[in-house]
């Protein structure tokens, strides 16, 4: 064995974007979109701006829970980045709300088909585990 590290750039392929194959693949995958949506199941819960008990709640759609922390949310409006909000994952149950502290770290509008002409929000917030509101 050398001493040598080896140049990772000695097995790089030209491509010749003009190949008529190759043209003909990418005008055949040019359609195609990843759906990376997994098994979780989306549930409605209720988003309040602020960590205060007495913000007005909307109501939005829990996407996906992430195990570092993170949620995703789908909502009709946007948050900036920053914003502190309180979610209710048990909105249906009024006796028994879990409400979660967290924090805006992304908002995006949706970029599927389905979300053209629609006001559609990807919202990202990342959990404050060990802050649970009591009532």
């Amino acid at each position: 064995m050398s001493g040598k590290p080896q140049d990772p750039t000695n097995k790089l392929v030209d491509v010749d974007w003009d190949d008529p194959r190759l043209q003909e693949l990418l005008k055949k995958t040019q359609g195609l979109r990843l759906d990376n949506r997994g098994t979780f199941q989306p549930r409605r819960i209720l988003l309040r701006r602020g960590w205060h008990d007495g913000a007005t709640a909307e109501t939005a759609t829990l996407a996906a829970e992430h195990t570092d922390g993170r949620l995703t949310l789908i909502t009709d409006f946007p948050l900036e980045r920053g914003d502190p909000v309180m979610i209710d994952k048990n909105a249906a149950a009024v006796a028994h709300p879990q409400h979660i502290l967290a924090e805006v770290t992304d908002c995006r509008r949706g970029s599927r088909p389905e979300d053209d002409g629609h006001r559609v929000f990807v919202i990202t917030l990342l959990s404050h585990k060990n802050q649970r509101w009591l009532r």
